[in-house]
């Protein structure tokens, strides 16, 4: 749909007497409640070529003018506004994620840097055979092709992002 002021009015009619709309646009909504431009910068700039920079701008401008249009079609101010506990939740969880989402964008740096050596993995220092729980998340991967710890560092910061962006909890 064109953006016309006639398709926002049916947009907006439809958001209003059609649960089915209604719904599916608020899952929208939770959806870009959880994206983060920012982010999505940070990853562009550590890891996309300089020629595909354009690309991510233009992905994030077309982010910005969606939310914005789903927004006006919902009749709120910001995202999640239906929602505030949710939209709590989320906020309390963003500083954790995006330390995350960083560590996870300089790793991806670090291991895909053509020019980064892989040392000989070094001895293991009793602190990291111990068969503790703490040393037990990060072990060095003896068939892993990257450095030390780099693919275990990739694997938690995943894990820890897919768990603050659920909903429960």
């Amino acid at each position: 749909m064109q953006k016309d002021i006639r398709n926002i009015h049916t947009l907006k009619e439809m958001y209003n007497e059609w649960p089915f709309f209604r719904v599916t646009l608020d899952l929208l909504e939770m959806v870009f409640a959880k994206g983060d431009p920012g982010i999505a910068a940070v990853y562009d700039k550590l890891l996309v070529a300089d020629d595909l920079q354009s690309f991510g701008e233009q992905l994030r401008k077309n982010y910005e003018e969606t939310k914005e249009l789903l927004l006006q079609v919902a009749g709120h101010k910001d995202v999640l506004e239906g929602d505030p506990y949710l939209k709590q939740r989320l906020r309390l969880r963003e500083s954790y994620i995006t330390t995350l989402n960083v560590c996870q964008a300089y790793t991806l740096k670090r291991i895909r840097d053509p020019s980064f050596q892989v040392s000989p993995q070094p001895a293991l220092s009793k602190e990291f055979t111990d068969e503790s729980l703490p040393a037990g998340l990060v072990q060095l991967n003896p068939l892993s092709e990257y450095a030390p710890g780099l693919e275990d560092t990739l694997i938690l910061t995943m894990k820890g992002i897919a768990a603050g962006m659920q909903n429960t909890g």
